[in-house]
């Protein structure tokens, strides 16, 4: 005796554009929603387009289409337009993001973290280089313009060159005086920097040892970090360009999101789709189901 399909399974068959033999023959008592899995996974498009009415859930949408499969994920990245293929970029971690950088030269690393906040590029600084390490590298040229910068703030200096380590005050006070060691001489060398105008303050704070500039700004960084957004961008790119790329590219963790994002946008349409297919398949499933289902039919149209 012969195997018939119901009459519910007949019709559905026929919507699938499966014929009665090949239901009885491959899907025998299978369910409707392995039916649907299995032809959807073999590019049949009524059964595509079927889950994309019928199911809802980020969980039957990553069955039906494997989008666990991070090759899956990259051929519908891949078949995206530009604009849908960027929104992607936002849902992914931090550290996914990061990993795109590689995918760039130094050289162009570089180029971009010029465009970056001040705060995001010391961010990456001390993600890179411990801070007496990082000052040590700092030049006369860069002291010069952190203490000539009118942002930086001229009490702070003078707190905490009174805190000097004796050592460094002895050497400070007799630079300046040309005098040995007295209390005297450092109290009137402190009354006489309190009395210069700005410019001249800063001027002369250029020109102080540079032993003695560095230890200073040691302090005033440790007492309040943003002193550090005072030093030219330049300085810092300089640092990094020391480093080898996979050195240079871990601490750029220390960027917010948004630049992350807006770097990883300039790779090609190939590099980028690899990039998002690292996202979290949940979130992907969630972002196609919100409005994107189109661009799965597209990537099952090879």
């Amino acid at each position: 005796m012969a195997i018939v399909l119901d009459a519910n399974m007949k019709l559905f068959a026929e919507r699938m554009n499966i014929t009665s033999s090949r239901m009885i023959q491959d899907y025998g008592l299978k369910t409707v929603d392995e039916i649907i899995e299995a032809e959807a996974a073999q590019g049949n498009m009524k059964a595509i387009n079927y889950a994309r009415e019928m199911y809802h859930s980020p969980e039957k949408l990553i069955k039906i289409f494997k989008l666990a499969d991070i090759e899956n994920k990259f051929v519908i990245l891949h078949k995206m337009d530009d604009s849908t293929r960027m929104k992607v970029l936002p849902l992914l971690k931090e550290e996914d993001l990061v990993m795109g950088l590689y995918f760039f030269t130094q050289d162009a690393l570089l180029e971009m973290l010029q465009n970056v906040d001040m705060e995001e590029l010391v961010n990456v600084m001390l993600n890179a280089f411990p801070l007496p390490e990082m000052i040590n590298m700092f030049n006369e040229e860069d002291f010069a313009f952190f203490f000539q910068n009118k942002d930086t703030d001229r009490n702070l200096i003078m707190e905490q060159m009174k805190l000097l380590p004796p050592d460094v005050m002895i050497h400070f006070v007799e630079s300046m005086t040309g005098e040995a060691y007295k209390e005297e001489n450092a109290q009137n060398l402190f009354s006489m920097m309190d009395k210069l105008p700005d410019d001249k303050f800063g001027e002369f704070m250029s020109l102080i040892d540079l032993d003695v500039q560095k230890q200073l700004t040691f302090q005033m960084s440790k007492e309040d970090p943003k002193c550090l957004e005072l030093f030219p961008p330049e300085a810092y790119l300089r640092m990094l360009s020391t480093l080898q790329k996979p050195d240079m590219v871990k601490p750029m963790i220390g960027l917010q999101k948004e630049s992350l994002v807006a770097m990883i946008e300039r790779l090609p349409d190939d590099l980028m789709a690899i990039v998002g297919a690292q996202i979290d398949t949940k979130e992907f499933a969630k972002f196609l189901l919100d409005g994107h289902l189109e661009v799965l039919q597209k990537a099952m149209m090879i």
